[in-house]
Parts: C-alpha cells; structure tokens; sequence
C-alpha cells in the first residue's frame, strides 16, 4: 500500500450473540468501524506511529461512499485496508450451516393418527 493508492476498509468479522456476522464485537465501538465499507485514497504513511504499528491516513472526499462516514480523513491500520478493486470475501458455509435444525425436517409426530 502506498499513497495515491484507492483502498476499501473492511474491518474484522465475527458474529454476535444472535449468531449475525458483522463487524466483530470487540471493534463495533471504535470510530474507525463507521468507516467499514467505505472507499478512499492513501494519502499518507506513518511507518512508527506512537504504538510502533505503520498507520495510513485514507482521505475519502474525493470517492462517493454508501457508507456514512463521520469524517472525511482517518488514520487506520494495514489489516483494516483492502485494495478497492480486490473482490469482497464472502463467508464460506459450511456444510451444516444451510441444514435444518434437527427435527425441523418432520412435519408431523410418529405416532399420531
């Protein structure tokens, strides 16, 4: 990632008490998880941020977001940053993910007349 580069943030996934896939729990309270989904710009690299982590200053005025985003500049981490043009990842389903419950199968009780 370098600057003039045009990005997609996609921050961590996980799943939530209902069992919904969204942005993991531990990150729904930091205001770069507003960001998820949208498209911007590098615009700047710092390499040793105050925690030692490379940080990128993503602009995103000039892109067109369905995303609401608070602000139009943010500072956010490498594995946060996707290429924009780079496919989505979707969830892979498991084999057991698309069965019925067990015993949602049987419409009616063995035994009954």
């Amino acid at each position: 990632m370098a600057p003039g580069e045009d990005v997609r943030i996609e921050m961590p996934r996980g799943v939530n008490k209902r069992g919904i896939e969204g942005i993991s729990v531990l990150y729904t309270t930091w205001p770069e998880a507003r960001f998820d989904g949208a498209v911007g710009t590098i615009v700047k690299v710092d390499p040793r941020s105050r925690s030692g982590i490379p940080l990128y200053l993503v602009d995103f005025s000039q892109h067109k977001n369905r995303t609401a985003i608070p602000w139009q500049r943010q500072w956010f981490r490498r594995e946060w940053i996707v290429a924009a043009n780079a496919p989505k990842q979707e969830p892979v389903a498991t084999e057991g993910a698309l069965m019925a419950a067990s015993g949602a199968g049987q419409t009616t009780l063995e035994g009954s007349s």
